[in-house]
């Protein structure tokens, strides 16, 4: 045991060192990263290797495998499925050529919905937060950087996924949820909530029942905007669905 510990206390005391040397390597002398398909092209010289997520493998940035885990769930049947859900080849194609989705704050929740929502495949996302960023922000809301503060966190969001995920727009809206009515809304197929206030989350809940059509006390399905709420408060969170 004090063998294996003594030899623990090595290794962590060399750490510090490894990493300067890390640091103060020069460039030319790091490994060069090799992406499948790129082998002994002439083209790819040190330094200008492009990785598979900033659109390194093709001009439309879909890489061979990229939607396999996104398939496993809209093209086959499982036991927390919903009884109306219909397996389809045809789902992934309208998630990643139609479907609109709103993302109601860009903060500590907004910051990971964009992030998961991008990398599954939703390519037409709006964002919605009236907030700036600060300094207190940085060590949960991976998206923004000390450079960032001072500045809206919806627009920091997007121009970070837009320049990270190929093919994936996000439009900001450095606006209140209020300023907009219900034609903005009912554009959207999905909206989805990381928000902190309740009295936002019951705005917005509030306006996309407004937005149901009843035809003889029958609700018209097409005027249903599905909401997807989250909300945290100090150490809570909290997910529905409606």
């Amino acid at each position: 045991t004090t063998r294996f510990r003594s030899q623990a206390n090595m290794a962590d005391a060399a750490e510090p060192e490894n990493k300067r040397r890390r640091v103060e390597e020069p460039e030319s002398d790091r490994p060069i990263l090799e992406i499948p398909g790129t082998q002994g092209s002439s083209d790819m010289s040190r330094g200008d290797v492009s990785m598979a997520v900033d659109g390194g493998c093709g001009e439309s940035g879909d890489w061979e495998g990229r939607w396999n885990h996104v398939k496993k769930f809209l093209e086959r049947s499982g036991p927390f499925t919903h009884p109306d859900f219909e397996p389809s080849t045809e789902s992934l194609q309208f998630l990643l050529e139609s479907c609109k989705i709103l993302v109601i704050g860009a903060g500590g929740l907004g910051c990971e919905l964009l992030k998961n929502l991008a990398l599954s495949g939703f390519r037409q996302i709006h964002v919605v937060d009236m907030d700036i960023i600060d300094v207190s922000n940085l060590n949960r809301q991976f998206l923004f950087r000390p450079k960032d503060v001072g500045r809206p966190k919806a627009e920091v969001a997007a121009e970070f996924i837009n320049h990270r995920i190929p093919d994936c727009t996000v439009v900001p809206h450095f606006t209140k949820i209020q300023d907009f009515d219900d034609t903005f809304y009912r554009q959207f197929h999905i909206i989805v909530c990381g928000l902190d206030s309740i009295i936002a989350r019951r705005w917005i809940n509030g306006m996309l029942m407004s937005l149901l059509n009843y035809e003889d006390g029958i609700l018209d399905p097409s005027t249903v905007v599905p909401l997807i709420d989250g909300g945290t408060e100090g150490f809570k969170g909290s997910r529905s669905e409606e």
